[in-house]
C-alpha cells in the first residue's frame, strides 16, 4: 500500500507499518467474502460490490483518516475509544479493529446498515464493539449512559448527508470529558471547480427528475424528485392552496425537510411571504429524510463553528488513492505532490477536504 507518510502530521513510524498491515490484512479478508451468500439486504449487495470491485482505493482514505485520528495519541491502541461515524459499508470500523483499537462503535442512522455490517464482521472474523444505530443524539445518550469517554471521532463523505450540520458540529464536545480529536473527510470539496461542477449537476437531477427503482436500491431514499416531494408534502399541508402557490412554495423551500417546510406553509398562511431563503443555487435534500445531495458547503463557516465551540481546527487537503490504471495512478501521483507541497491551496485539486480538530478539557 502506497501510504501517505510524509503526508500527515506527524506520526509513530511503529504504527504507521501497523495500519499498512491492517490494511492488506482486511483486503485479504474481503476479496474471499461472497456478498450473495452473505444474508445481507440487496442495498448492502450492491454498496460493498462496488466498494470491492476496487478495495484499496476507499481503504487508502480510511487509512489515512484513521492515522490523523491516531496522530500524535499517546494511548495504548487498545485503550483506545474510536466512533465510525455514519459507517456505510463498516470500512473504516473493521479497518480500526484489524488494527487492535479496544473500542470501536459503529454507528449509522440507517438501521439495514448496522445489521448488515455486523454481518459482515461475524463472517470476516472481526468483532466490531457496538452498533449504535442512530443520530448524533443518540451516539451521545450512549456514550454518557456507558461512561465511555470517546478519544476520537471519524467519518468519510457523512458530513456533507447530515440534515443540520451546525446543530451536528457543536454536539461533538459532548461525546467525550477529556481530550479528544475529530476527523470529517467530505468528498463535496466546494474548493475543488471540477467537483463543484459535477455535483451542481447531480443537485440538478435529484431535484427535477423522478429515479426508477432499481436492484439495491436504499429503500430510506425517495425516489422522487426532490421537488416534486416538497410539492407532495405541501399539498397534503396545504389541500386549499391553488397550483401556483403550491409551486411557489415548494421552490422557494429547496434544502428544507418535512417539519421545516410545514413551518414555512403556516408563515405563509399567516403573513402571506416565507422567510426562508435557499443560500446555495443548487444544494438540496431529500425532504423525507433531510438527506443532502452533497451538500457543497463554506468550509470556513464549518471551521468558525468548530472553533466556537472551542476547538483548535485544521483544514487539510485529501489525497488521490489508487487507481488500477496505470495512467490515472501517474496523474495522481504528480497531483498528490502538489497536494503536499501547496498546503491549504491543495483544496483547489483535492479529492476530498479534512477537517480536522482537537478538543481540549
Amino acid at each position: 500500500m502506497n501510504f501517505f507518510s510524509k503526508a500527515i502530521p506527524p506520526i509513530d513510524s511503529h504504527l504507521l507499518s501497523q495500519i499498512n498491515s491492517a490494511f492488506d490484512n482486511l483486503i485479504e479478508k474481503l476479496i474471499k467474502i461472497d456478498l450473495k451468500r452473505l444474508g445481507i439486504s440487496e442495498y448492502n449487495q450492491r454498496y460493498l460490490g462496488n466498494k470491492l470491485v476496487n478495495p484499496m482505493s476507499k481503504l487508502q482514505i480510511y487509512s489515512y483518516l484513521l492515522a490523523l485520528s491516531l496522530a500524535g495519541n499517546r494511548r495504548s491502541l487498545n485503550e483506545f475509544s474510536f466512533v465510525d461515524y455514519g459507517g456505510g459499508s463498516g470500512f473504516l470500523s473493521l479497518l480500526a479493529k484489524e488494527l487492535g483499537i479496544g473500542n470501536v462503535i459503529y454507528n449509522d442512522i440507517y438501521e439495514v446498515s448496522c445489521g448488515d455490517v455486523e454481518t459482515l464482521s461475524r463472517a470476516i472474523g472481526s468483532n466490531i464493539d457496538e452498533y449504535i444505530c442512530g443520530d448524533i443524539d443518540d451516539l451521545i445518550e450512549y456514550v454518557n449512559k456507558q461512561a465511555i469517554s470517546l478519544n476520537a471521532i471519524c467519518s468519510y463523505d457523512v458530513i456533507e448527508h447530515i440534515y443540520n450540520i451546525e446543530s451536528y458540529l457543536r454536539k461533538l464536545p459532548l461525546l467525550s470529558n477529556s481530550s479528544f480529536r475529530i476527523v470529517l473527510g467530505s468528498g463535496a470539496n466546494i474548493r475543488n471547480p471540477r467537483t463543484r461542477r459535477a455535483l451542481r449537476k447531480t443537485h440538478l437531477k435529484v431535484e427535477y427528475q423522478d429515479r426508477v427503482k432499481k436492484w439495491g436500491h436504499k429503500e430510506r431514499d425517495t425516489l422522487k424528485g426532490y421537488l416534486t416531494a416538497r410539492k407532495e408534502i405541501i399539498n397534503n399541508y396545504f389541500p386549499e392552496a391553488d397550483r401556483n402557490t403550491i409551486n411557489e412554495i415548494a421552490k422557494s423551500t429547496r434544502g428544507l425537510m418535512k417539519q421545516d417546510i410545514e413551518k414555512c406553509v403556516d408563515e405563509y398562511r399567516k403573513t402571506g411571504e416565507i422567510s426562508y431563503n435557499p443560500d446555495h443555487p443548487t444544494n438540496t435534500c431529500d425532504p423525507y429524510t433531510g438527506n443532502w445531495a452533497e451538500h457543497l458547503m463554506d468550509i470556513e463557516w464549518l471551521e468558525s463553528i468548530l472553533k466556537e465551540e472551542g476547538f483548535d481546527v485544521k483544514i487539510l487537503s485529501g489525497y488521490w488513492p489508487y487507481s488500477k490504471n496505470i495512467y490515472k495512478r501517474l496523474i495522481k501521483k504528480v497531483l498528490n505532490l502538489g497536494i503536499k507541497n501547496l498546503g491549504k491551496a491543495g483544496l483547489f485539486i483535492s479529492p476530498y477536504y479534512v477537517l480536522y480538530a482537537d478538543y481540549d478539557v
